[in-house]
């Protein structure tokens, strides 16, 4: 009865992601996600998002953790993890004299976990490596000319499929390796429309890049039990600078707008068949410790550092800037016994983030804080969990004409753990 009442409230809660994915139109609306490959997102779960991000040092029998992959260790020998989660933001856009308010949802993440051997864990998953989705106007007034307004779009993204391994050396020590496969689609469009003028054709070019290729990130795990229940963990990730194979199409055309806003194509300017590039994508460095007594509290931190000056895309170079992220957070649970209350039993979560992104735009590198907080809902008579997380933050600036997001997020996410790998002597 329990293992049905998992299975119905895991496809009720599978059906509401995938139509919460379909019916969205991108999974992100920031200016800032215009270049290199978008904005990235975190390898993180809904536990670890309501602890600032902590997450690699960070280590549990009940949820997976692919930021480090050397952590699917901590996999119970006769357990299966299933982890899913959906989020939401609201990003309030304003520069000093106008404020634009946007809205979108997607898919988080869909993680399992399992162990193969006594030494040996494994974990496959899909989940965003970054997105991409804004659009901005810019008028002007140009002598000889008139009114010219360029618009700029940009939608989709890249997807990251995954399959990891854990491997014990001994007791306290394991390393870990994800063979990630990323794909998807980024398109980006610029346009310069005449409105005064009927002489002057509008012209937009469109750059389509499709993304298609494999990379690894390892990962390196410490794991020490103390006295008393407390324990510490440590851990250190890398990912070398790779070649990602891409594919890049371009198609530019003069056109007119119709009445109902739709684009009648004049002539085509532009129509380049497809090429094949490399994107670089750079080292990435991280490590990160959480302490804390077991089933009761936990304090962590997070550090991580990746050489985006090194990106390249098609073989050009970008000035984009070496990024760099703290993250500090924690959690706290008051009880685990079964006979105290059910409030007892929830763990209450809290963390905030600081980090720098790989633009500086006039001048300025564009950073982002962020707190967050979450709580961690028991299932009555499982080990499976529902989890929430929200966070609260800020991105960019006002200054120098810059463009300031204040954001809210919102996750859900559950976390089933079932026991599936036990031999049963009686039927």
């Amino acid at each position: 009865m329990k293992s049905n009442r998992t299975l119905k409230t895991l496809q009720a809660l599978v059906l509401l992601l995938c139509f919460t994915q379909v019916s969205a139109q991108t999974r992100i609306s920031s200016p800032y996600s215009r270049f290199g490959i978008g904005e990235l997102s975190r390898e993180n779960n809904v536990m670890n998002m309501a602890m600032g991000g902590i997450s690699y040092g960070l280590s549990s029998p009940y949820f997976v953790n692919p930021a480090n992959p050397a952590t699917y260790r901590s996999f119970d020998t006769l357990s299966f993890i299933f982890d899913v989660g959906a989020y939401a933001s609201q990003t309030k856009l304003s520069t000093t004299s106008l404020s634009e308010t946007a809205n979108f949802a997607s898919l988080a993440y869909l993680k399992f976990g399992f162990p193969v051997t006594r030494w040996w864990r494994s974990s496959f998953g899909l989940m965003p490596y970054s997105g991409t989705g804004y659009k901005v106007l810019d008028s002007q007034v140009e002598e000889n000319i008139g009114s010219i307004t360029r618009r700029y779009e940009g939608s989709g993204g890249i997807n990251q499929g995954y399959w990891g391994n854990s491997f014990a050396l001994n007791k306290n020590f394991s390393i870990g390796v994800n063979f990630n496969y990323l794909f998807g689609t980024i398109e980006k469009a610029n346009a310069n429309t005449f409105p005064d003028s009927a002489y002057r054709m509008n012209y937009k070019l469109i750059t389509s890049t499709r993304v298609h290729d494999f990379d690894l990130n390892y990962g390196l795990f410490y794991k020490r039990q103390g006295k008393k229940g407390y324990n510490l963990g440590i851990g250190l990730v890398f990912s070398n600078g790779s070649n990602i194979s891409a594919t890049e199409d371009r198609l530019g055309y003069r056109y007119f707008i119709s009445s109902t806003g739709v684009d009648n194509v004049f002539d085509t300017i532009v129509n380049e068949p497809s090429v094949k590039g490399k994107i670089f994508l750079p080292t990435n460095v991280g490590g990160g410790f959480t302490f804390g007594k077991t089933d009761k509290w936990l304090v962590g931190a997070d550090y991580q550092w990746t050489m985006w000056e090194k990106y390249s895309y098609f073989g050009s170079a970008d000035s984009l800037k070496n990024t760099m992220r703290v993250s500090v957070g924690g959690q706290y649970t008051p009880s685990m016994s079964t006979v105290s209350g059910y409030f007892q039993r929830i763990t209450y979560r809290a963390g905030f983030r600081y980090s720098n992104s790989f633009l500086e735009l006039r001048g300025q590198q564009i950073d982002e804080f962020g707190i967050s907080f979450g709580l961690g809902l028991p299932i009555p008579r499982t080990r499976s969990t529902l989890n929430l997380a929200a966070e609260v933050g800020t991105r960019g600036t006002t200054s120098n004409n810059l463009i300031k997001e204040n954001f809210f997020r919102f996750t859900l996410g559950l976390s089933i753990f079932e026991r599936w790998f036990i031999i049963r002597k009686y039927d």
